[in-house]
């Protein structure tokens, strides 16, 4: 599980505490563990609170990463292609 909110955090968190948090739950991950004295399934959250939510924000920051991601992709293909036909000429 990957971080998506600056001032989120993460917590193990019951169902139960997942339906009737009054924080805001980005992330939801089952684990293969139980709490100790409840017995009940765990789950790995992703929260932030409220007050410190803002889905424009949050939207606009994933976008920007995901650009980023892409430039980053598209220059180091363009760098494979370069080096693989450079290869295939050494090679002949």
């Amino acid at each position: 599980m990957v971080k998506t909110h600056p001032d989120s955090r993460f917590a193990l968190y019951t169902l139960d505490q997942i339906r009737d948090s009054a924080a805001i739950v980005l992330q939801i991950e089952k684990t293969d563990s139980t709490f100790t004295e409840s017995k009940k399934s765990c789950y790995l959250c992703e929260i932030v609170l409220s007050a410190c939510y803002n889905r424009k924000d949050s939207i606009e920051r994933l976008t920007d990463e995901i650009v980023r991601a892409n430039t980053e992709n598209r220059r180091l293909h363009g760098k494979i292609d370069r080096l693989e036909k450079a290869l295939s000429q050494n090679v002949r």
